[in-house]
């Protein structure tokens, strides 16, 4: 007596189990992928004094499905080569999930990514001084989707950050300017996504500052497709370069062309700043298969009389 399993999951092992006395003559399974031309031999071994058991090896077990009958002394007893007995075979959830990405993607699972953008908070005139405001960002990294959930995606990269603001420390209590940001920044980014649709990105970054070696992190929520619709919301430190969140809603109803509009208030680049506000809009485009660019444009400021802007551009490359 054999009972065929209901169903298989892929890339598993599989057990075709029979039920039959000691003395019954050899039992063979003679298997293959669904559509195939050819069986594959496996003999059945004796598990008790009454079941008998064959391993299907996981490489045998793949979409769509799986076709075998059973002979016992070389007489078919199960099924039979012209009408194999068919088991469907289905991937499991997070393999299910893994095409999904995959598909997304086109395969690739690694990708390089440089940007850089120009934020420029507007320039005040002080007992005829002229107080600037502003700085520039360089991030560079490089990112592999391993895919293995809840563990997405790491990333390690490096960021420039520089500029020249406003500072109290000033000779004779005279209005002016310093140096701010740091030359030399590195950093180790997880993307979790314990659920799909939802991640969670973790940075832990080490950088030197004006004033020696800091430390520094990034955390933000997203909860959709970066490159499509979604919305999110994170939060960046950096020891004496200043604190920054963001409100991000991005869409990609326009085919090849996704879109963001962001929202930050911050105190970059220096910690003892006054916070500003940043509203930016972001548009790129899939120019070649695997190449994608990006225009950031906005608007900076920190209180209501003075305001500047922000100019920006990335690129990435898949592969």
């Amino acid at each position: 007596m054999h009972v065929p399993p209901a169903s298989a999951v892929a890339n598993t092992s599989l057990e075709l189990v029979a039920e039959a006395p000691p003395a019954t003559p050899t039992l063979v399974a003679h298997y293959r992928r669904q559509g195939g031309t050819s069986f594959t031999a496996l003999e059945l071994v004796r598990r008790d004094d009454l079941r008998w058991v064959a391993v299907l090896p996981r490489a045998a077990v793949t979409e769509p499905g799986i076709e075998y009958y059973l002979s016992a002394g070389g007489e078919v007893v199960f099924a039979s080569a012209e009408s194999p007995h068919r088991i469907a075979v289905s991937l499991d959830e997070a393999d299910e999930r893994r095409g999904r990405d995959l598909a997304r993607t086109r395969g690739r699972r690694s990708r390089i990514h440089l940007g850089g953008e120009w934020v420029d908070y507007g320039t005040r005139t002080v007992e005829r001084v002229e107080l600037v405001d502003r700085y520039y960002r360089i991030d560079a990294d490089f990112s592999y989707r391993l895919l293995t959930y809840p563990l997405e995606e790491v990333r390690v990269g490096y960021t420039r950050l520089l500029g020249e603001t406003e500072t109290q420390v000033c000779p004779n209590s005279s209005p002016c300017t310093a140096d701010a940001g740091y030359k030399v920044g590195g950093w180790f980014e997880l993307g979790l996504a314990s659920i799909e649709g939802i991640r969670l990105d973790t940075r832990l970054l080490v950088l030197a500052t004006q004033s020696g070696f800091k430390v520094g992190g990034r955390v933000e929520v997203r909860l959709g497709v970066l490159e499509g619709s979604h919305v999110a919301v994170g939060f960046e430190s950096m020891a004496d370069v200043g604190t920054s969140g963001h409100f991000r809603l991005g869409w990609g109803t326009v085919p090849l062309l996704p879109m963001a509009a962001t929202v930050e208030i911050t105190r970059l680049p220096d910690d003892d700043r006054s916070t500003g506000v940043r509203l930016f809009y972001d548009v790129a485009r899939l120019v070649s298969d695997n190449l994608r660019l990006g225009l950031r444009v906005g608007y900076a400021s920190r209180n209501q009389t003075v305001a500047g802007f922000t100019l920006g551009g990335n690129a990435t490359v898949d592969f």
